[in-house]
């Protein structure tokens, strides 16, 4: 991890979603909370149990936000990219730990602001506030949906609804075709999906020979995203 100090962060903080409601001058009286660090592929910004609470915002790159299990098992919570936020934060004298770690997926870039200076910034203009609430209702919704999704779906449909999301985050029109530009491994579908290593394995390679997608050299590159949306819908 680096921490970059010499940063246009007022121009960082124009990106991200949670702000844009903020002027110019506003922003200017805010930037001083924030810290801007640089991860490489495979860091990890903060293990799961950790003390120190504060927010973090993706400027670019990927997080996998991961949970162990009781039975040594990983499994990915979520992806965090541009524009999005993660961490925890403490109210008054409690110190609960992190329940998750966050790990980068390719090189990353964050914005960090501390528990306390949060807190300060949402006295300071309290509509933050509501929006923090909206965000954070919206994810408890789709951490709700995930979580359905991996006890009622059949592996196919967890692995077609994970692509699906990748796509809708990352992914980028090709010509007739939608590529997800991230080196996302078996592993990484295996932990997101709920299901072994081997068995996505299996189930990309049948789609690989059926057409449905490629998954070489470091990106996901979907030829039939008909498929897939049927497979959920």
């Amino acid at each position: 991890m680096r921490e970059i100090k010499n940063i246009d962060k007022l121009s960082v903080l124009k990106e991200i979603p949670l702000f844009s409601g903020l002027k110019e001058e506003e922003l200017k009286s805010i930037e001083k909370f924030f810290i801007y660090k640089e991860y490489k592929k495979g860091e990890y910004i903060f293990y799961e149990g950790d003390r120190e609470p504060g927010i973090y915002f993706v400027v670019d790159g990927i997080i996998k936000l991961i949970k162990e299990t009781s039975d040594g098992k990983t499994v990915i919570l979520r992806l965090a990219t541009k524009g999005e936020s993660f961490g925890w934060l403490v109210m008054k004298d409690s110190t609960p730990t992190s329940t998750y770690s966050a790990q980068t997926l390719i090189d990353s870039k964050v914005l960090y602001i501390s528990n306390q200076d949060f807190l300060k910034l949402l006295l300071m203009y309290p509509a933050l506030a509501i929006r923090i609430t909206c965000d954070s209702t919206k994810k408890t919704l789709e951490a709700y949906d995930r979580l359905k999704s991996l006890a009622v779906e059949k592996v196919e449909g967890r692995i077609a609804t994970l692509l699906l999301e990748l796509v809708e985050k990352i992914g980028k029109k090709e010509g007739d075709n939608v590529v997800i530009n991230a080196p996302i491994t078996r592993q990484d579908i295996a932990e997101m999906a709920g299901t072994t290593v081997e068995t996505a394995i299996r189930v990309i390679s049948r789609w690989k020979k059926e057409g449905i997608l490629d998954t070489e050299r470091g990106k996901i590159e979907i030829f039939d995203i008909d498929y897939l949306q049927d497979l959920v819908s």
